[in-house]
């Protein structure tokens, strides 16, 4: 097989529509099994032997590929295979434009740029290379990222065999080491309706709520001092939406806060929880409220890779061989991959050409630059890895 250059292997892929089904209806661009098989074929072409597991149902499915000695040191590159919607988009997201050196469409930036960049590094001659030295390469491919990492939790969970894992993301091809995990939390407050024109006859949860609020602020106040990382710095609370009540002159007899925590990994998330909980009976002792509740609606682990660990190091040297210069590992908020398939491996980092700050954007991009950039990135890595 002849290899493509670069900007054709992100025409391809970017042109095979992944949308994930929770952020669209349109069967001709949603689900993840069209560029599953378009990842299946490129890891066949260079001598992988693929399976494609249908994780999350038959159009949902994920790629396994695996090359060469099973019994050496393992090493793992994760890819998601979905993208977020494309209704509000500025340009065509499933044909690569280019201008200004930018390159346009749905998935250059998060995250078609960095696979296609790894795959035009991985050639037949770094792959023996690999096998020469006694490591064994799988690529995982997995579906639904974009929605709370539900391919990569199910996979993870089965016999990957790994030691180390690079899980591509926009990163400037920085290693990212650390990152928060997402805490949702769903706070229910129960009272009693009733006529808006007497409130003194029912429980108002609203009314509760203006005294929950402080409590609960002051709380995540009090984590922050307690709890902190010396990458990520603290937990944050972010309350996403509230809801209830019914009409202008009724009594709200009900009040749902949904929460976002994202969580660095010195903080167990359970602490917050229980403590919330007890406020939430404070309202109920002092007659605020009738009763209350806190529910974990979705939970994604937060991750902390040694900073000096080898493979951290090794993707630094192959930055420094190509660009002189020497990236700091550093940590963010986001989530990726990292987190469920960082609790089967000794080190995990996130990493890879293109910008955070473009993914799900209107108009989403990667600089031509980076994209060149992140394929000599890896090429020096394959050929290089573990030293």
């Amino acid at each position: 097989m002849k290899p493509q250059r670069l900007t054709e292997l992100l025409t391809d892929a970017v042109s095979i529509p992944s949308v994930n089904p929770a952020h669209s209806n349109d069967p001709a661009i949603t689900h993840e099994a069209r560029f599953a098989e378009w990842l299946a074929n490129q890891l066949e072409s260079r001598g992988f032997e693929v399976e494609c597991p249908p994780l999350m149902g038959e159009t949902r499915p994920a790629v396994i590929g695996r090359i060469g000695p099973s019994d050496g040191r393992q090493l793992m590159v994760g890819v998601h295979l979905d993208t977020v919607g494309v209704d509000q988009m500025t340009v065509d997201p499933f044909t690569v434009q280019e201008s200004d050196g930018k390159l346009y469409g749905r998935g250059t930036s998060d995250m078609k740029g960095s696979t296609v960049a790894f795959l035009h590094a991985l050639t037949p001659e770094r792959i023996t290379g690999l096998t020469q030295r006694g490591i064994g390469l799988t690529v995982v491919g997995t579906p639904d990222e974009e929605c709370g990492t539900g391919g990569a939790i199910k996979l993870s969970q089965t016999d990957l065999n790994v030691d180390d894992a690079v899980i591509l993301e926009p990163t400037r091809c920085r290693p990212v080491v650390a990152h928060k995990g997402a805490h949702w939390l769903e706070m229910t407050l129960h009272g009693r309706g009733g006529h808006g024109s007497e409130p003194d006859a029912g429980v108002n949860t609203h009314h509760a709520l203006a005294a929950f609020l402080p409590r609960l602020f002051q709380l995540q106040r009090e984590m922050e001092q307690t709890y902190t990382h010396p990458l990520l710095g603290h937990s944050t609370l972010n309350i996403g939406k509230i809801s209830g009540g019914d009409a202008y002159n009724m009594i709200a007899d009900e009040t749902i806060l949904h929460l976002d925590r994202r969580v660095i990994p010195t903080e167990p998330p359970e602490v917050f929880d229980g403590r919330a909980q007890r406020l939430i009976q404070d309202l109920c002792e002092e007659g605020c409220i009738l009763d209350g509740s806190v529910k974990v609606t979705a939970h994604t682990h937060p991750f902390a890779t040694n900073p000096d660990s080898g493979l951290v190091n090794s993707l630094q040297a192959a930055v420094e061989f190509v660009t002189s210069e020497h990236p700091a590992p550093y940590g963010t908020s986001w989530v990726s991959d990292a987190s469920p398939f960082s609790r089967i491996c000794e080190a995990i980092v996130v990493f890879g050409p293109g910008d955070i700050a473009q993914a799900h954007t209107a108009d989403e991009y990667i600089e031509r630059e980076q994209l060149e950039l992140g394929s000599q990135v890896f090429a020096r890595f394959l050929e290089r890895y573990p030293a």
